[in-house]
Parts: C-alpha cells; sequence; structure tokens
C-alpha cells in the first residue's frame, strides 16, 4: 500500500451535504471505478412494501426526463464501453460503473446518472412489465439453491428484526406496490444527504467540476460559485439509521429443512455484533485459521484426512446491527453427523489451546498477502473505503488492517474463541435429509 489510501473526503456542499470519497489516483490503469450509494436497503421497508427498495434499483433505468426510455440509458452507455449495473442489499442501493477514464466518459456517466436517480419517471407501463422482470428474477433465486438457502438462513437467525426481510420482496407485496408507494419511498430515501459517492482508479482533476456541475443545485453555477468541495475529517458522523437488533434466542437452536437435495447442505452459525464489533479482525484471523484456504483446520481434517466433503469452509457476515460467523458444508446424508462431530472438535481444540506460533503468523501472511492482492482491482477498492464512509465507521486504510491483524497475539485470540463460540449460543441450520432429533444425539455439552 502506499502511504495514503485515500486522496480526501469531502463533502460536495450544495446545501444537502452529499459525500464524496476520492481515492488516490492511480496511474497504473486506464480505467476508472465510480459508485453511487444510497444508505437504504430491504432492512429499511415497512411490511407491506417489502421489496421496494429492489423495485426502486430497476425502475430507475426505465427513464428519465432527458432520457424517457431504458434505451437512451442503455445504449449510451453501451455505445461508450461503460460498464454499468447496480445492486440492492439488505442495508445499502448501489449503481455503479467502470469505464475507460476520459472527460466525455465521466461526464455521460454523471449526467445520466443524476437525471435517472433523482428523476426517475415511474410510469405505470413501466412498473407493470418490471414487476414481472423481478417475479422472474424471484423464481430463478427460488431455483438456485443457494440464494434460496441464503434467504432461509438470515430469516431464521434474525427473525423478528427488518434484517430478515427477503432483499426481493414476496408475490404479494410486489403485487401491492404501485406507483405512489414507489415515489413517497424514492422521495423519502433517495435524499442528496443519504448519498455517498465514491471514485477509484485513473481519476482526472476534471472530474471534481464535473460531479459538481450535475449533482450541485443549479443555482449555484448561476451565482457564479466553482468547485464546492470542502475537505472534512474522516470520522465525519451522519445520522444513524441503526434499527436496534435484540437476540432474544439465547440458547442453541436446531433447525432442520427438509429439502430434496444430492447432499446435505449444513450450517454451524455463531452471532457476532456486526460492523461494531471491536473483535471484528480477530474473527477474521479465526476464519482464516480454520477454514479459509486449503491448508485451514477443517479442510484437512473433514476433506483431506476423513474424505468427507468436498467443500467446507468459514466465512463472516456484517451488518451495523449484528453479525454472524458460520460454518459451513455441503456433504452426503451418510456423513452429516460425523462431520459435525469433527468440527465440534476442531472448535474444542482452538478454544482450548493457544494457536502455535508458526501457524499464526502463516494465517497471519496468507490472510494479509491476499487483502493486498484485493486491491488491484479498483472496484473491490472503492467499495472497501465507500462502505466505510456510508457507516460512519472510523476509516481504516488497508495499512491500518494489516497492522491490527499482525498484532492479534495467540493468547487473544484464544480468548476471542472462547467467548465467539459458544456452544449455548450456537445456531445449526440444514438443508436435506438429516434430522433435528440425529443432531441432538451429538451436540457437545453446553
Amino acid at each position: 500500500f502506499p502511504s495514503h489510501d485515500i486522496q480526501k473526503i469531502q463533502l460536495l456542499e450544495n446545501g444537502h451535504k452529499t459525500r464524496l470519497l476520492v481515492m488516490r489516483n492511480r496511474n497504473d490503469t486506464r480505467t476508472a471505478s465510480i459508485f453511487f450509494f444510497f444508505k437504504v436497503g430491504s432492512k429499511n421497508e415497512p411490511p407491506k412494501v417489502m421489496g421496494i427498495s429492489h423495485f426502486i434499483e430497476h425502475m430507475l433505468f426505465k427513464g428519465s426526463p432527458k432520457y424517457p426510455s431504458y434505451l437512451d440509458i442503455s445504449k449510451t452507455f453501451d455505445a461508450n464501453g461503460i460498464s454499468f449495473n447496480a445492486f440492492t442489499a439488505k442495508d445499502m442501493t448501489a449503481y455503479h460503473y467502470k469505464f475507460l477514464a476520459t472527460d466525455e466518459n465521466m461526464d455521460i456517466i454523471c449526467r445520466i446518472t443524476a437525471d435517472m436517480i433523482f428523476h426517475p419517471l415511474m410510469r405505470e407501463k413501466e412498473i407493470a412489465s418490471e414487476r414481472n422482470v423481478i417475479i422472474q428474477e424471484m423464481k430463478d433465486d427460488e431455483d438456485d439453491i443457494d440464494e434460496w438457502i441464503n434467504d432461509k438462513i438470515e430469516s431464521s437467525i434474525m427473525a423478528g428484526h427488518s434484517l430478515a426481510n427477503p432483499i426481493i420482496g414476496n408475490l404479494t407485496t410486489l403485487h401491492d406496490t404501485g406507483r405512489q408507494e414507489l415515489l413517497d419511498y424514492h422521495q423519502q430515501y433517495y435524499r442528496r444527504d443519504n448519498l455517498v459517492i465514491a471514485m477509484s482508479g485513473n481519476i482526472r482533476p476534471s472530474y471534481l467540476a464535473m460531479l459538481d456541475k450535475y449533482f450541485s443545485p443549479s443555482q449555484a453555477s448561476k451565482q457564479g460559485r466553482k468547485n464546492d468541495f470542502h475537505p472534512i475529517p474522516a470520522t465525519i458522523q451522519r445520522a444513524s439509521t441503526l434499527i436496534p437488533y435484540v437476540d432474544r434466542n439465547l440458547r442453541t437452536t436446531i433447525e432442520c429443512f427438509d429439502k430434496s437435495l444430492k447432499q446435505d447442505y449444513v450450517f454451524i452459525i455463531f452471532k457476532t455484533r456486526g460492523v461494531l464489533d471491536p473483535l471484528i479482525n480477530h474473527y477474521k484471523l479465526l476464519a482464516n485459521i480454520l477454514g479459509g484456504n486449503m491448508s485451514s483446520r477443517l479442510f484437512v481434517r473433514i476433506r483431506e484426512q476423513l474424505g468427507l466433503v468436498y467443500s467446507i469452509k468459514c466465512g463472516m457476515t456484517n451488518y451495523e446491527e449484528m453479525g454472524y460467523f458460520a460454518i459451513t458444508t455441503q456433504n452426503e446424508n451418510k456423513t452429516t453427523l460425523e462431520c459435525l462431530r469433527n468440527i465440534f472438535l476442531e472448535l474444542d481444540k482452538i478454544k482450548a489451546r493457544e494457536v502455535p506460533t508458526t501457524e499464526l503468523a502463516a494465517n497471519k501472511k496468507n490472510y494479509s498477502d491476499i487483502f493486498i492482492t484485493n486491491f488491484d482491482d479498483i472496484e473491490y477498492e472503492n467499495e472497501y473505503y465507500a462502505k466505510q464512509v456510508l457507516f460512519n465507521l472510523p476509516l481504516e486504510p488497508g495499512t491500518k488492517r494489516i497492522e491490527k491483524i499482525q498484532a492479534i497475539t495467540a493468547s487473544e485470540l484464544l480468548e476471542t474463541a472462547k467467548e465467539l463460540f459458544d456452544y449455548n449460543k450456537m445456531h445449526i441450520i440444514t438443508f436435506g435429509k438429516v434430522r433435528k432429533h440425529e443432531i441432538e444425539k451429538i451436540l457437545p455439552p453446553h
């Protein structure tokens, strides 16, 4: 990493406090990346309009006053080789572009995006047709076992909180969401003060003037104001949209979904405090040691030595309100219980003894080196920093993350493992043929 990953964090002073994040200039690439993040997702939705954040994401590409049709938007981007897409998550919506770094391309992106995100037409005809498109997307997700399982897991472990809402909604809410609901929700959340614009890659000074031109009020130009960007502290705080999460399920739970599959899908889940958890880097290192690569403990024991699985891994999901650490396996039904027994044995080991010095050092290097290589991708770099700004987190440069990982001691990791892998607060969720009473018989003491 260079000594400074961030060129500047600024407010686009347009009376509405749009935040602008500019990464260090990259002369090693001819491309640039720009993201437009709105802090709104399915967790913000009232039950009657579940799926509306995702619905609006689709509708913004259907036409605006200056670009009245989908083709007016898409053909202009395509004709200039501008890669464009969007996504809706539980806690954000993003519109993103990757392009050859020219003034012409940047002007096209800003001109079209400003019009479509702030002034969508939301015509009844397009709403009806796009509703059908989204329903087809929903059916595709139902056929995709990984998507279906992910929704089931989060609806289960987050039950009672809006994070359990499916991003795409359901048939009833999609049919009941009309033009007025879309317009009202759009007006509520698509505000300039709820927007983060982030740029990375080959960034020209002229790009700032273009952002000012298209994302500042027209009256600012009339008053002869030039580039209204003013640096602000990296730790600037914005209004919070946290929805308090109270975990009412403080005991071991087992849920087995009967599903006709060739393998059982098994998830062992331990909840965390999410992006604000002070031990988040300790969890990342534990995930690496247990199931982050092909020499990790679970991979070696469960796959290489016992031959019980093809795939076994550890991962983390983090939201502002909460998060979770998941151990995941796919295996034949006849080996599910043996897999679980051996996973528990490995968890017992990491809770009982400090990770040896050589193993700890190797995993720190593995994690850090892969983390560094990710930043060769300008879109990864963009998202990494923009999400920190979007969620009002203290800015953590990549170098700082590595320093934190390297500073973790074996004794700290042991204490973290004891706290995290608490069998009294464990969630086991399976999909396939294994049954709850079978798993209950092999649970470790808790």
